[in-house]
């Protein structure tokens, strides 16, 4: 039964451990299983010399009886081998039919063998493909006699920049590696950075503060790019200079120096001041203040702001009905000196996590007049959308994008030359429509699936009887009982608190744990008190049914004779009895 690595790596291993067919039933499996165990097993041996080995081949029997007796994992085993075995599957994939298991598995081996590609070589492309529908849309008297009907229109639009730019990326080691980058297209031949040329990049890392980076243009005329960045908890500095070798004593390097700062301990406010030196034009300063905050709504207690939650996975936590109540808003504010180029300028962006969506409204006031961008954002793991509007220096624009696995499709479409309220208007509409279209027909209810998800999952947890936490619960329950059933008596004595319920959880209430005698307990002088801005999980008789998911204690109970119910959530006080609690 000795196999090589490179045989255990084969589909059909496990069933030649056995020595049965690929095709074998669970019952041939089963039997073959108990004969070989009766000849391997180690308390079978009587000779010390062969116990080792017989050791070693029950070892092999037991992982090959316990996948291809199990359905779920024989089926994995089949369609993905010994890689297949090694990943973590969902648990709910395991109630699937198994055309749905397969098709799942088949989505998971594609998108593995993509991991891989990407690994070994990043490929990343760009397509951008420039429209110039400015004669669709222009005013009639800003056309000649002859093209003012739709036909002359519609054969004024064309293609003003095209341009294809591929790269991949090489990882020499550790702190090295090497992009190989191709760039093919019309327009913008002016532009040395985005002439068509075919660049090598050299990237070292020589810290994990500090960076360094040189690109060499192949191609006439032979650009040098290097570019350094340090950064550290409180500062950031980039340095950025391109230059031609052959004309280094005509014209000094095109230069490019930020500096960034936090600039409060205790906030995440930056601010950021750069320069940039032109050998054929002026010099441009600018100074930006960039200031984020988080907000989480999904929970009632809202003032209680926690930065980790920003990094949570929301496809494995519930999170607000809406999709809208976790994210990071931020505004940034600035100036740019540069000539006629002069303005002052605004941003601001506000991401929706849980929806992967952004939003960004971006303002220039200049001496060139009024600049703005409006963009929209969704992003998965591993596609985008994006669509803009706004007015920019070429005019009136729309822009649309698309990327997948990397790769990007990028549609500028210039509407209109000059100011048009109307048409100003209409880019406006049709882009926020689709935005409202797209949050209700597909972010929705996305969202809400992931929702009833989680919830499943965490009822199936729940509900599992073996679970060591469960019995600690109960065990502690029955540790508080006596002295509830002592307060329940002493209280209804003398018309005090009796808890009449208590659950706590989240708004599933199949996922709530019982919680009556725990909050029993607690009563003390017909008084309850649990101090906030903390969980109650760790009280006695408490625990937490579903990790990230927003909480809330709910309690009937009587005060006088009277009946009171309070739902109170997660990080609240607990303030027992309240004339606010009265059921009338």
């Amino acid at each position: 039964m000795s196999t090589s690595y490179g045989d255990k790596e084969s589909k059909e291993y496990l069933y030649s451990v056995l020595n049965v067919p690929v095709t074998a039933s669970a019952n041939e499996i089963r039997e073959r299983y108990r004969a070989l165990s009766v000849i391997f097993h180690p308390d079978k041996q009587r000779n010390d010399r062969t116990k080792d080995a017989a050791a070693m081949e029950f070892l092999e029997l037991q992982k090959a009886y316990e996948v291809l007796s199990d359905p779920f994992l024989r089926e994995v085993y089949d369609f993905l081998g010994e890689d297949g075995l090694k990943h973590s599957w969902p648990p709910e994939l395991r109630s699937k039919s198994v055309d749905q298991i397969r098709a799942h598995l088949r989505q998971w081996k594609i998108d593995r063998s993509q991991e891989v590609l990407d690994r070994l070589i990043r490929p990343r492309g760009i397509v951008t493909c420039g429209i110039d529908a400015s004669t669709l849309f222009s005013r009639g008297d800003d056309l000649d006699c002859d093209s003012r009907d739709f036909l002359s229109r519609l054969h004024g639009i064309l293609v003003s920049q095209f341009a294809i730019r591929h790269s991949v990326t090489k990882v020499l080691n550790q702190k090295t590696n090497f992009r190989l980058t191709s760039r093919l297209g019309l327009g913008h031949a002016h532009d040395l950075l985005n002439r068509d040329n075919i660049m090598g990049t050299i990237r070292y890392q020589f810290s994990p503060r500090l960076v360094t980076e040189a690109t060499v243009h192949l191609l006439d005329p032979h650009l040098v790019v290097a570019k350094a960045s340090y950064e550290d908890n409180e500062n950031t500095l980039n340095f950025h200079m391109n230059f031609i070798p052959a004309f280094w004593n005509i014209f000094p390097p095109h230069t490019t120096i930020s500096f960034s700062r936090r600039l409060f301990r205790h906030a995440s406010t930056v601010g950021s001041v750069g320069w940039i030196y032109s050998p054929i034009g002026m010099g441009t300063l600018e100074v930006d203040i960039h200031s984020p905050q988080p907000f989480d709504f999904s929970s009632p207690e809202d003032y209680v702001h926690y930065t980790d939650r920003m990094d949570a996975d929301f496809a494995n936590r519930p999170g607000s009905v809406s999709g809208f109540g976790v994210g990071l808003q931020a505004w940034s504010y600035g100036f740019r000196l540069s000539g006629l180029h002069s303005c002052i300028k605004t941003e601001w962006t506000i991401w929706f996590l849980e929806l992967s969506l952004s939003l960004k409204a971006s303002l220039e006031l200049g001496f060139r007049g009024l600049v703005y961008l409006v963009t929209a954002t969704w992003r998965g793991t591993s596609d985008a959308i994006s669509i803009s509007f706004g007015v920019s220096a070429e005019g009136l624009i729309m822009r649309f994008e698309l990327e997948y696995l990397h790769q990007k499709w990028i549609l500028p479409v210039i509407l209109s030359r000059a100011r048009n309220q109307i048409l100003e208007l209409f880019s406006a509409v049709v882009p926020s429509t689709a935005l409202v279209l797209g949050y209700h027909f597909v972010l929705k209810p996305r969202r809400r699936r992931q929702r009833a998800l989680y919830f499943r999952n965490a009822e199936r947890l729940f509900k599992e009887e073996n679970s060591a936490i469960r019995r600690q619960l109960d065990n502690t329950t029955e540790l508080l009982s006596e002295t509830a059933k002592r307060h329940v008596q002493s209280e209804r004595s003398r018309g005090g608190l009796v808890i009449l319920s208590a659950a706590y959880g989240p708004e599933c209430k199949n996922v709530a744990i019982d919680v009556t005698v725990p909050v029993q307990a607690l009563v003390h002088n017909s008084q309850v008190y649990v101090p906030g801005h903390r969980t109650k999980a760790g009280i006695q008789g408490f625990y937490d049914p579903a990790p990230t998911s927003p909480k809330s204690l709910r309690v009937r109970y009587l005060f006088r004779d009277r009946p009171h119910y309070a739902e109170i959530p997660d990080y609240v006080p607990i303030v027992l009895p309240m004339r606010d609690h009265l059921v009338k």
